[in-house]
């Protein structure tokens, strides 16, 4: 196993070196990233659990509307211009996160650090990946997606750090300049000379891809409609958590550094998970893992409902981790091998979009529950009926 990762960083290192720094360079929109802040902005601006996932919801929903838009160019134009412009968007965004003073001005940061962050940044990582990969698609996959572990085992106490120091404003401010002005010219640097990596597919074959052609192609497909549920599941429930991870402390006794540290066992399980799913990927394909891949976070979700001790806090983000590394490889490595390349930006900014709504539905959802007082211990349960279901639907067009 260990030789055929080795074998494909010898041959392609920029191309994947730059695959993982997207990952990694999509946090300033990553749920685990903005959680961190929640706190301070909800006591600066005056805000509730409930009212913060509401807002939450609001931009959110934005940007998964937006994504097909702006995702489908992405089969269009040259990589790297590409990347330049979102990365500029992103910087923007970081900056109106910064400024916020209110609802609406929150609501816009939100809508755009997940559209530019956690939508693009990642569909670029993906998307780019996936279609210039082929044969060991799975595990170029998995070693991008490393750039999500660590990030997110490193930027949870960097924030942390950041707000105890300079407060949540020069926080966001400080990411949004390092994006714009440091991070992007090293991404465009990284595939100045990789021109075939670069290539839009839609030039080669001279199409015009639109923004609704991706949802015409799989919803006209069964696999679409019973695989959707599952997922949803972990957008939809780790999304949530992580969110109100700091109120969830609150309830438990936990602290703000113990969840930071927590963070990282997520990393770790996170990384450890990914060389493995690339490989079980590339070897028996993504559909035969999809039902089985929420099996960990269903258990970490369960020590959740069943324990006050740090420990389960550990283990809800370290079996968190565990799937996220299983689905992040086969949820990326689907689309490609269910609908082919050809439109894979297009398709996959369709399907992604509706993964995009799932992360804004579950943090609105589940503030409601820990505002009318509802017991963590059912909010486990009612979440781990739900992620049951996903599993026996997706089995049913596992092959």
């Amino acid at each position: 196993m260990l030789r055929s990762y080795l074998t494909l960083l010898r041959d392609e290192p920029r191309v994947l070196l730059f695959g993982a720094a997207c990952a990694f360079l999509s946090s300033p929109g990553q749920t685990f990233f903005i959680s961190q802040f929640n706190v301070a902005v909800g006591r600066d601006l005056g805000l509730q659990a409930s009212e913060l996932g509401a807002t939450y919801l609001v931009g959110t929903l934005g940007a998964a509307v937006l994504l097909p838009f702006v995702g489908h160019w992405i089969d269009r134009i040259d990589l790297a211009r590409y990347t330049a412009l979102v990365m500029a968007a992103l910087g923007v965004a970081c900056a109106v996160k910064a400024s916020a003073t209110g609802v609406i001005g929150l609501a816009l940061a939100w809508l755009l650090l997940r559209l530019c962050g956690q939508g693009l940044m990642t569909h670029i990582a993906v998307t780019s990946i996936a279609r210039y990969f082929e044969a060991t698609r799975g595990r170029a996959l998995s070693l991008v997606a490393l750039g999500f572990a660590l990030a997110q085992g490193v930027l949870p106490a960097l924030a942390v750090m950041l707000i105890a120091v300079a407060g949540w404003r020069a926080g966001y401010a400080i990411t949004g300049a390092v994006v714009a002005l440091v991070a992007a010219p090293v991404l465009v640097w990284l595939i100045r000379r990789q021109t075939a990596f670069r290539r839009a597919p839609a030039s080669v074959a001279g199409e015009r891809p639109r923004a609704w052609s991706g949802m015409l192609i799989v919803a006209r497909t069964r696999f679409f409609w019973l695989a959707l549920p599952i997922l949803l599941y972990m957008p939809f429930t780790s999304t949530a958590l992580v969110f109100h991870i700091q109120a969830i402390a609150a309830i438990k006794s936990w602290t703000p550094e113990q969840v930071a540290a927590g963070f990282a066992g997520y990393a770790v399980a996170h990384a450890v998970s990914l060389p493995l799913a690339g490989i079980l990927v590339d070897r028996f394909g993504s559909r035969v893992l999809m039902s089985t891949m929420n099996l960990p976070l269903l258990a970490g979700i369960g020590a959740l409902g069943g324990f006050d001790d740090v420990a389960a806090l550990i283990a809800l983000l370290a079996l968190m981790g565990l799937s996220s590394g299983i689905v992040q490889t086969a949820g990326s490595a689907v689309w490609a091998e269910v609908y082919g390349i050809a439109q894979l930006g297009t398709i996959r900014s369709f399907a992604v979009m509706l993964m995009v709504a799932g992360t804004a539905l579950g943090p609105a959802t589940v503030g409601l529950m820990l505002d009318s007082g509802l017991a963590i211990s059912a909010i486990a349960i009612i979440l781990i009926g739900l992620g049951l279901v996903g599993s026996a639907l997706v089995a049913t067009v596992a092959r």
